[in-house]
């Protein structure tokens, strides 16, 4: 048994915890992947260094999966820093989404909605033993 705290902003925009027991597993990558677009979908100001959540389309990522960032492609004006839905976790056994990026900008300037801000790779994997479900044991102040 390990007992871990997640900690979560949920759909509100709430910060919220829980102390759940869960276990480590282990997977086989497969060699068959995939590449999806994050899109823009807001217009957001940036200052030289500065990092800020954009809001993306949304984007779907298929159950069993994992998903890799593409160092290479990425925008003009910055890259992404880390990529997310807002929400409790997701296991990777569901379907799962994302929802918005970090975008870190190396000059001041603007993303657009519709700009293509970088992409990820999604690879299916092969789980070789079933995970146990993480079980919430109770919730946390934060």
């Amino acid at each position: 048994m390990v007992e871990i705290r997640i900690v979560y902003r949920d759909e509100s925009g709430k910060l919220k915890s829980e102390i759940v027991d869960t276990e480590d597993y282990e997977f086989t990558i497969a060699t068959r992947g995939s590449w999806k677009m994050l899109i823009a979908d807001e217009d957001v100001e940036f200052e030289p260094g500065e990092t800020k959540p954009v809001r993306i389309r949304r984007t779907i990522l298929p159950r069993e999966s994992i998903m890799l960032r593409c160092p290479v492609t990425r925008h003009g004006l910055g890259y992404i820093v880390s990529l997310g839905k807002s929400g409790k976790p997701q296991p990777v056994e569901a379907e799962r989404e994302l929802n918005y990026v970090l975008f870190r900008a190396l000059e001041k300037g603007m993303i657009k909605k519709g700009d293509l801000l970088g992409v990820v790779n999604i690879f299916p994997v092969m789980m070789v033993r079933r995970a146990k479900k993480p079980k919430k044991i109770r919730e946390e102040p934060v």
